[in-house]
């Protein structure tokens, strides 16, 4: 009887923390680090940093909203990566992908529908001297348990990015250019 009662308590007590506490436990995105040691705290505050621009990834159909920290903006407004130099070390641009979907009243126009990922690539030439200098990180992110996840299966991951930046080496390896306003 006493066991059959201890069962019940533990379900009621688990139903419980999961109905009214578990959700009041927000996952910490801060802490989380990529395998190549990148922590999503080394973007601490993006979420309002100046937009460098925007694009949409026609092969995921997301939209994406593309930060940079202060020294990024500054280095685009003299001219870099267009006058020959490269990007300081401190660079930091944040790209913020979101599916896409048709806004309810004016239907030719696409906006961010579900967050899909935040990635981000830091120039630091010490840190990074492998990849010309620049770290990349990307954390995926589940909607239906509000977590991020560091994405690779391996250190290597930041290979991987570089593989692709090098298409753009003329351009300190960044994709992103920095539109008239």
């Amino acid at each position: 009887m006493k066991k059959v009662v201890f069962f019940f308590a533990a379900v009621l007590v688990t139903a419980v923390f999961f109905r009214y506490l578990a959700p009041a436990v927000a996952q910490d995105k801060e802490t989380l680090k990529t395998l190549n040691g990148i922590s999503f705290s080394e973007i601490r505050g993006y979420e309002s940093w100046p937009v460098a621009a925007v694009s949409y990834r026609t092969d995921h159909h997301e939209l994406r909203a593309i930060m940079a920290n202060t020294i990024m903006i500054d280095a685009y407004k003299e001219g870099i990566p267009g006058n020959g130099k490269p990007f300081p070390d401190g660079s930091v641009i944040v790209k913020i992908g979101w599916s896409e979907r048709k806004n309810a009243a004016f239907s030719v126009a696409l906006e961010p529908d579900v967050l899909q990922r935040v990635e981000f690539i830091m120039k630091d030439s010490k840190r990074f001297p492998e990849t010309s200098g620049w770290g990349y990180a990307r954390f995926v992110y589940d909607a239906k348990t509000d977590t991020f996840t560091p994405y690779g299966k391996d250190v290597q991951f930041g290979q991987e990015c570089y593989k692709c930046h090098t298409l753009v080496k003329a351009k300190d390896f960044i994709f992103t250019g920095y539109p008239k306003r």
